[in-house]
């Protein structure tokens, strides 16, 4: 008997790869699995709601049933286990406060998220003071004269299984972290978004100015312009992919200096991987830098999670480790966001973009639900760097089509667009 969390998957997805038709069905399976009164990390042993793991859940149960409730429940559990502080207890319902701090900031992402899928003006205004109090928490713990983020309380968790066992920043009692300050600059412009809208565009400015203080400091300090890698610390003395991923979310680098950073991270192996629960920043890093169409070469560690048996996936991409976490099955969320390109590009996905990344499939399909209706996307390769695209979105939406570069208006309902080295063609219905 299996008890949980009726998540109806509304989403479909299709391609020439089978492999990939596998990791889509098991995807959805492993979601459902993982939802119930909450939304757990690993429904077979531990059982709590870790935020970092929650967004990442919270966006794949959007865009494969768009089921909202669940990740409306997880914000306000966060919310309601705050600390005096104002900092979220990282893991509720434990029956002990787990302060990690940065999964306080995933929290604003999570809101951010939100808003970005759904209209619910009232359900976002009453975090904005929390939001205000997190974020001026991290401006106390900003070290000297440089803005980056020193030494901090509690469990400094980055990524599992890299740098100690436990996953803490490097030297986190006594360096500067480049990772957790980049973090902090990502989420200081999505809170300025989120205040600017909300009717304070003067603290939305000052979050901007703060973001772009810590960025400039961090590439004065950890950059390393020989290697076109951004180091863990001051000290150069040890380089990793998240630091990279979170230089180029951030906004620290940009345009082709940030695509070089990209590719340095991907293919320099002496650096520190991401594993699975990083997977998902390492792919939006790769689509910022107009780089998606690697998406498709980076599902290979997914390929040994396919046992039958296995119902969740490992937590870490080593195949001995027998922890199982639900953030990485995450390719379920990235098939539909990448592969499809389907994203949302305005506050209650009022507007679209869709741009995919197919890398070397010949056909894709893909389905899923947005708040007027369905979205349909069917597309099939024409030679090397063509394409033909078959869209359907609701008649109340607007988008843009993205392919090679170039940009096509897409209006509400049926329209093809071909793009080849020939031709561009756009044939509405």
């Amino acid at each position: 008997m299996t008890i949980g969390y009726p998540l109806k998957v509304t989403a479909t997805f299709k391609c020439n790869d089978q492999t990939l038709k596998r990791m889509w069905t098991l995807g959805c399976r492993r979601i459902q699995h993982a939802a119930a009164q909450i939304c757990y990390n690993t429904p077979y042993h531990e059982q709590l709601q870790y935020t970092g793991d929650t967004r990442i859940q919270g966006l794949t149960a959007l865009y494969l049933s768009g089921e909202d409730r669940l990740m409306k429940k997880a914000i306000l559990d966060f919310y309601h286990s705050r600390s005096a502080k104002q900092l979220t207890n990282g893991a509720p319902p434990a029956n002990y406060v787990k302060i990690i701090p940065t999964f306080s900031l995933f929290w604003i992402s999570m809101i951010y998220d939100y808003w970005m899928h759904k209209k619910d003006d009232d359900f976002m205004i009453q975090f904005l003071p929390t939001i205000q109090g997190i974020l001026d928490w991290y401006d106390r713990q900003l070290k000297g004269d440089q803005e980056m983020i020193g030494a901090m309380k509690w469990w400094n968790i980055i990524d599992f299984n890299r740098f100690n066992g436990w996953g803490k920043s490097p030297d986190p009692e006594s360096a500067s972290s480049a990772i957790v300050s980049l973090q902090y600059a990502y989420t200081l412009k999505q809170a300025a978004k989120l205040f600017t809208a909300f009717g304070n565009p003067d603290r939305g400015k000052r979050y901007v100015n703060l973001a772009e203080k810590i960025n400039d400091d961090i590439m004065k300090l950890c950059f390393n312009d020989e290697k076109a890698l951004m180091a863990d610390t001051p000290e150069k003395t040890t380089y990793s992919q998240l630091a990279n991923i979170w230089a180029i979310l951030s906004g620290a680098v940009e345009d082709k200096k940030a695509k070089k950073v990209m590719i340095h991270s991907l293919y320099d192996k002496s650096i520190a991987q991401a594993t699975f629960f990083y997977k998902s920043y390492l792919t939006q890093a790769l689509k910022k830098t107009g780089l998606q169409d690697q998406y498709y070469s980076q599902l290979k560690p997914w390929e040994r999670t396919l046992d039958p048996e296995l119902k969740t996936v490992t937590e870490r991409i080593e195949p001995e480790y027998p922890e199982r976490n639900e953030w990485s099955a995450q390719p379920g969320y990235d098939f539909l966001a990448t592969i499809c390109g389907i994203t949302s590009v305005a506050p209650a996905f009022k507007r679209v973009q869709i741009q995919p990344a197919i890398g070397s499939l010949m056909e894709v399909e893909g389905t899923m639900s947005h708040p007027e209706g369905p979205i349909i996307v069917k597309y099939r390769r024409i030679g090397k760097t063509g394409i033909r695209a078959e869209i359907d979105i609701p008649e109340s939406l607007q988008g843009d089509f993205v392919w090679d570069g170039k940009m096509f208006l897409l209006r509400g309902g049926k329209q093809t667009i071909e793009c080849s080295a020939v031709r561009e063609l756009m044939h509405e219905y």
